[in-house]
């Protein structure tokens, strides 16, 4: 498992994450995932679901260095995934990541990493995304949530989506889908998968 250090600031921490999105592909042909231009992003006032607040803050302390506890046996049945294990590329030293491969040999999956580096949360996400092509603000088991990635990659069975667990922590997943029913809504079966997480959370 490779890791660098960890800087505190939270363009560090949406560096990990980005580049996470980098390290979970390894087919040709894949572009890396860019950082936002923090100097031209947008500060106007959130919008929707931006706004709702996080009033049952959840603990994911377990998950930094149990990730593939986050969804259980039912879930990866549900979900037509298969037991997930650690990745061994890993560029934070605060969180360990997890991969969940379908079940049917078709080469997709879903991962999870919690990101502690952005001590705004959420909404740090939200504002480094404000130029990016994919930025929708979505609800995931009554915790607000994103899509958002600075390139639109959702026609090839792409997405990325971030859920606020509590006021500084985010539920990063990314979902890679090849050539299955599922891969025409990507952020569909990343939001299935972020809602198992939040129940499971929430028991």
């Amino acid at each position: 498992m490779t890791t660098v250090r960890r800087e505190s600031s939270s363009i560090v921490g949406l560096a990990l994450a980005l580049l996470l999105t980098s390290c979970a592909e390894s087919e040709s042909g894949t572009p890396t995932t860019l950082l936002p231009d923090l100097e031209s992003a947008s500060t106007s006032p959130t919008e929707a679901s931006g706004d709702i607040p996080i009033e049952e803050p959840l603990d994911v302390a377990h998950l930094l260095d149990q990730p593939c506890t986050a969804l259980n046996d039912e879930d990866l049945a549900d979900l037509s995934l298969a037991e997930g294990k650690l990745s061994e590329r890993t560029i934070s030293q605060a969180a360990e990541s997890c991969m969940w491969r379908r079940s049917d040999d078709s080469g997709s999956h879903a991962d999870i990493i919690v990101m502690t580096e952005n001590s705004d949360g959420l909404e740090d996400i939200r504002e480094r995304n404000q130029d990016s092509e994919v930025l929708e603000e979505v609800q995931i088991g009554g915790y607000p949530a994103l899509h958002a990635s600075p390139t639109d990659r959702r026609d090839v069975g792409r997405c990325e989506l971030w859920i606020g667990v509590n006021d500084s922590e985010v539920a990063y997943f990314y979902v890679a889908l090849h050539d299955l029913p599922d891969a025409s809504d990507p952020c569909g079966f990343a939001d299935k998968v972020g809602e198992a997480v939040i129940a499971n959370l929430s028991f």
